[in-house]
């Protein structure tokens, strides 16, 4: 049986050997969605590596980035429509900003409201600091999916998340602390997905390879008790939920 691969999050563009990469994605036949960072981004990784049936590039608004790129808001708006993968976008509250928080509210409140209007939407969703703000702005009754990407708030957060059926996607950093491992125990099995955040965990700063996915659910399946072929299944069914 072959294998099946997949990234749902990973920032192909801030990568030098990108080609590379690309041809590496496409020989294992990884499905891919690239995130960006602000719009800018997104047409020139689009107009520059293209799509193919194995990658996706997702239209970003970096919450992180927001204040310093505000004129890239109004670009990010004008594109929403067309796309279907919506990400890097969120709140991050790890800086004390009130100006920036304000800011950084006020756009991803707008994000979901007009991405709501949409069935289609696939979002994958930053939330560092600002857990409970994230889930209070998404809601309970979004018109799309939800990823949280490398969720690591508490557990009330955390709860009221996948009671929202929100989806949840895990890194080899989340896997090696004891905080990760304890989120991961905690969400269901069919609301798990897999990501590299490529280039930003341990394993992924100086290349990009497939087979770390390979190690991801190798993990997985130990935290869970699972069976490595069982879980493989499992996280193929979740993501081909993600795009139905």
């Amino acid at each position: 049986m072959s294998k099946f691969y997949f990234d749902v999050h990973m920032h192909l563009d801030l990568y030098r050997d990108t080609e590379k990469i690309i041809r590496q994605i496409i020989n294992h036949k990884s499905y891919t969605i690239a995130v960006t960072n602000l719009p800018y981004l997104y047409e020139r990784a689009i107009k520059k590596f293209g799509e193919s049936r194995y990658i996706r590039f997702a239209l970003g608004l970096h919450p992180e980035l927001i204040e310093q790129f505000p004129e890239q808001i109004p670009h990010f708006f004008e594109k929403l429509e067309q796309c279907r993968y919506i990400g890097e976008i969120g709140l991050d509250f790890s800086k004390n900003n009130y100006k920036g928080r304000i800011l950084q509210t006020d756009t991803f409140e707008k994000i979901i409201k007009t991405c709501g209007k949409f069935e289609n939407k696939i979002l994958s969703v930053h939330s560092r600091k600002a857990e409970r703000e994230v889930i209070d702005i998404i809601g309970a009754d979004f018109n799309g999916k939800v990823m949280l990407h490398w969720y690591s708030g508490n557990m009330t957060e955390l709860n009221r998340a996948i009671g929202n059926n929100y989806y949840f996607s895990i890194n080899g950093d989340m896997l090696a602390s004891k905080k990760g491992r304890d989120v991961i125990n905690k969400i269901p099995l069919d609301r798990i997905l897999i990501e590299s955040d490529a280039p930003f965990t341990k394993d992924t700063r100086k290349n990009y390879n497939i087979m770390y996915i390979d190690n991801l659910i190798s993990d997985l399946s130990e935290i869970k008790r699972v069976d490595k072929h069982k879980m493989s299944n499992i996280l193929k069914g979740n993501f081909s939920r993600l795009l139905k």
